[in-house]
């Protein structure tokens, strides 16, 4: 410890000292390294202090309109990114987003009458959209197109309707998971077969 607070002195005082004292000094593999770091520390806060004053030069020379220009440009920038977030956003809740199996699923009015049109449409993006359409119908497009079979252990849940949309890139699996979010409606796949209960 004794020996750094003398390296310490001698840097700050070097005419202080005699070169056979600094050369013993300098001796000590030890004392070297320590006074190497030193020299390294003490470069790199010039080179900090240099660079603030370049950077204090760059701001003084350049006019304030400058600034608030970029200012302006990025937060124009960054309203047209959150719109554009929002924008996606929409389009994924309602229903433009071909990647989704599905946007929107909800369970048909059961007060609707009966005899209401099953309805059912693919745009030209791969997405089906069924409308008031019963569960039995779906399953048999989805066995269709999937080449597995349905088995119905209730007979009641082939009435059940339904509003989705089914995306026709999308694994089978997947649909089935979508499809038990509804209250009513529990399917499973097993063995390339749809089972309904």
């Amino acid at each position: 410890m004794k020996d750094i607070e003398q390296l310490l002195k001698m840097t700050e005082r070097p005419q202080d000292y005699t070169d056979e004292e600094l050369q013993k000094l300098m001796s000590d593999p030890e004392m070297r390294e320590y006074y190497e770091l030193m020299v390294s520390v003490e470069a790199g806060f010039a080179e900090r202090s240099s660079r603030k004053e370049e950077c204090g030069r760059w701001k003084e020379n350049t006019p304030a309109a400058d600034f608030s220009f970029y200012r302006i440009a990025a937060m124009f920038i960054g309203v047209l990114m959150l719109s554009g977030i929002a924008f996606a956003a929409y389009r994924l809740v309602v229903g433009g987003n071909s990647e989704s199996p599905t946007q929107e699923m909800r369970t048909a009015n059961p007060t609707q009458q009966a005899d209401t049109l099953q309805q059912a449409q693919t745009d030209p993006t791969g997405i089906r959209t069924f409308e008031n359409a019963e569960l039995q119908q779906i399953l048999q497009e989805l066995s269709d197109y999937y080449h597995v079979s349905v088995e119905y252990r209730n007979e009641q849940s082939r009435h059940i309707r339904l509003y989705t949309k089914w995306d026709t890139a999308a694994p089978l699996q997947q649909i089935i998971e979508l499809l038990n979010g509804f209250e009513k409606v529990s399917v499973r796949l097993i063995d390339n077969q749809i089972i309904a209960e």
